[in-house]
């Protein structure tokens, strides 16, 4: 009888090994693409065997499914600590967005010179084919989340007074929305501060045409 200390052990070293997975699986998806992917790439940068991802997974569509589900509630988490959470100005949270795209374009492009892709949402865009229909509707109910919250931060900056009372909350979430979706791509080909100049304009527009 194997004693429950040792299963214990057996237990969290799985559950290490399979975060481990799901972590190099996330990097690689992101720069390299999820279709040119394998487990074979996965196996070799974790320090492991192509059988100990089949185990822990079965297949490589199963692990992106863990990947996109993990990704969907931190996203979520993040959208309700930034658009959602009460005592912040619209101004501040459009900030806060562009401080959450600098924190994962930096881990993909730590000397700022890379230009690599750091959204995996970003990357499925481009590569829904190989998606099952469950992750392509999880992107979609992700972006509709993203829209309900920004909007419902634009409510709240007219009811506080930040934004003049006839400022259009559907053009306003039309300004902000395409920086969060299309991030990624913008600064692989023009840089981290094209990016940048986008949000400064953005916040620089709602504040000139609608602030109070």
């Amino acid at each position: 009888m194997v004693p429950k200390t040792s299963q214990a052990v057996e237990k969290a070293d799985s559950k290490s090994t399979r975060d481990s997975i799901k972590d190099v699986a996330r990097q690689l998806f992101i720069s390299r693409g999820l279709t040119a992917v394998t487990f074979a790439d996965i196996a070799d940068r974790v320090g492991t065997t192509r059988a100990n991802l089949h185990y822990h997974f079965g297949s490589k569509g199963a692990l992106i499914r863990e990947v996109f589900q993990e990704t969907f509630t931190a996203v979520s988490q993040t959208l309700n600590e930034i658009w959602v959470k009460p005592g912040l100005t619209l101004d501040e949270r459009i900030a806060l967005t562009a401080d959450d795209a600098r924190r994962r374009y930096d881990e993909f492009n730590p000397t700022g010179r890379e230009r690599s892709p750091w959204s995996l949402s970003a990357r499925a865009r481009f590569e829904n084919e190989v998606l099952g229909d469950d992750i392509l509707a999880g992107i979609v109910t992700m972006s509709r989340e993203f829209e309900e919250d920004v909007a419902h931060a634009v409510k709240l900056a007219i009811g506080s007074g930040e934004l003049r009372p006839y400022a259009p909350v559907r053009e306003i979430v039309l300004l902000i929305s395409p920086l969060w979706y299309f991030g990624s791509p913008i600064t692989q080909f023009a840089g981290w501060d094209k990016l940048d100049q986008h949000y400064t304009a953005v916040r620089n527009v709602i504040r000139k045409a609608y602030g109070a």
